[in-house]
């Protein structure tokens, strides 16, 4: 029988019924939250409701496809949305079927993608946000405005990682003052890939 909160993309089922601890803060929203993802090393996804580059949907496919094939047997990391529409929905329906897939959203909702497990912290769209940006391990972000800005702002600030997919402009390449040190090469990262997350010139297949 499958850990709870470890169940594969293809298998889960949203739980919209659930209740939330009444007034819980973000922080114990997140003991929660890493209590039932098991510990699992956690990459938190970012990105704009809707894709405006002509090339960010096939590359996220791309990227979830490559990510979830190379992590999705592996009971020590799973992917994690906030159930937006856009860059987010994309990301989950490309991840292999075997993928370690979670979808954050407010006390109520539900993602619709039809994958991955939806679990919950928050009363509205904010308060989810706080969870979300205190919640990941690794922050991937794929374009974006304010919001996106604003949660890697929370990550970072705290030593997450942030991975900015440059090449697809608005926060990811720095706008709405978007956390400076997530436009450095990261010491993991080597000269050839920064260069392919930041240059449109480089196919997406790469």
């Amino acid at each position: 029988e499958p850990t709870v909160g470890m169940r594969s993309s293809a298998q889960a089922e949203p739980t919209v019924g659930m209740r939330l601890p009444a007034q819980e803060t973000p922080e114990e929203a997140v003991q929660r939250l890493v209590q039932h993802l098991g510990g699992a090393a956690r990459i938190c996804i970012l990105g704009s409701t809707r894709c405006t580059d002509s090339s960010s949907e096939a590359l996220v496919q791309s990227l979830a496809s490559q990510l979830s094939v190379r992590f999705g047997g592996r009971s020590g990391i799973c992917f994690i949305t906030g159930g937006m529409e856009g860059v987010q929905k994309v990301f989950a329906q490309s991840c292999s079927p075997d993928s370690q897939l979670f979808n954050l959203l407010p006390e109520g909702q539900a993602s619709g993608y039809g994958r991955g497990e939806d679990i919950f912290a928050g009363k509205d769209l904010q308060e989810r946000m706080e969870v979300y940006g205190r919640l990941g391990d690794i922050y991937i972000t794929v374009e974006g405005g304010r919001d996106v800005a604003t949660e890697a702002r929370m990550a970072a600030s705290r030593g997450a990682g942030v991975v900015a997919v440059r090449r697809t402009g608005g926060a990811s390449e720095g706008l709405f003052d978007f956390p400076a040190e997530a436009l450095r090469r990261p010491s993991i990262v080597t000269e050839e890939q920064w260069r392919v997350l930041g240059s449109r010139r480089v196919p997406v297949e790469t």
